[in-house]
């Protein structure tokens, strides 16, 4: 359903503009983009991706979002499976790691996520494709606003991944290869309701 942009306050017009500007920023970097109302359709989409990519294993990052989306049924309905075992193992094995991210930055394009927890840099690096969740309301418009917004949570981690775009290196001669240290894929997933879920 499109939301009526006049009705809104003036907090989640600005909301709005910040996701049209990421949308803008993160598509130039080669990041397919996404919004659902809540985790239901956030789970349906889950799903369909997975089909879509041809996706036969996942590796996830446990996080309190990634257990609200519960994407072990979305996987299973779509002929996927979660592996299991040793974290890297698992993650090395994945065409496709899912995991939660604190925030994304409107100005770049970019998602700020936690990666203190070593399975969350593995989920995120190694597989070829990644989706990434977010909530939509954990969208800020620049990264001091994100450096802010982490500072004011007490302390900020010792780990932070900042990621925009696909995986890119270009070699001496300017040739740019997609996917050589990371994922050749990423996939946002913005979540308006349960986004948020333990926060």
């Amino acid at each position: 359903m499109a939301l009526n942009k006049a009705a809104l306050p003036d907090a989640n017009r600005n909301l709005e503009q910040l996701y049209e500007e990421f949308v803008t920023r993160a598509r130039a970097l080669g990041t397919e983009v996404y919004r659902v109302p809540n985790l239901a359709k956030a789970r349906e989409l889950v799903g369909k991706l997975v089909q879509e990519m041809g996706v036969r294993k996942v590796a996830l990052a446990e996080s309190p979002l990634v257990t609200a989306l519960d994407p072990a049924a979305a996987v299973g309905g779509a002929g996927a499976e979660v592996t299991g075992g040793n974290p890297r193992e698992r993650a090395e094995a994945a065409d496709l790691g899912i995991s939660s991210f604190e925030m994304a930055i409107a100005e770049t394009g970019t998602l700020v996520q936690d990666a203190t927890e070593i399975n969350r840099r593995l989920v995120s690096m190694l597989p070829p494709a990644h989706l990434a969740l977010v909530s939509t309301n954990q969208l800020v418009g620049t990264l001091q606003e994100a450096i802010n917004n982490l500072a004011a949570r007490g302390q900020i981690p010792g780990y932070l991944a900042f990621v925009s775009g696909p995986s890119r290196t270009a070699d001496i001669e300017r040739v740019l290869t997609i996917g050589v240290h990371g994922p050749g894929k990423v996939v946002v997933i913005f979540i308006d309701e349960g986004g948020d879920a333990g926060e």
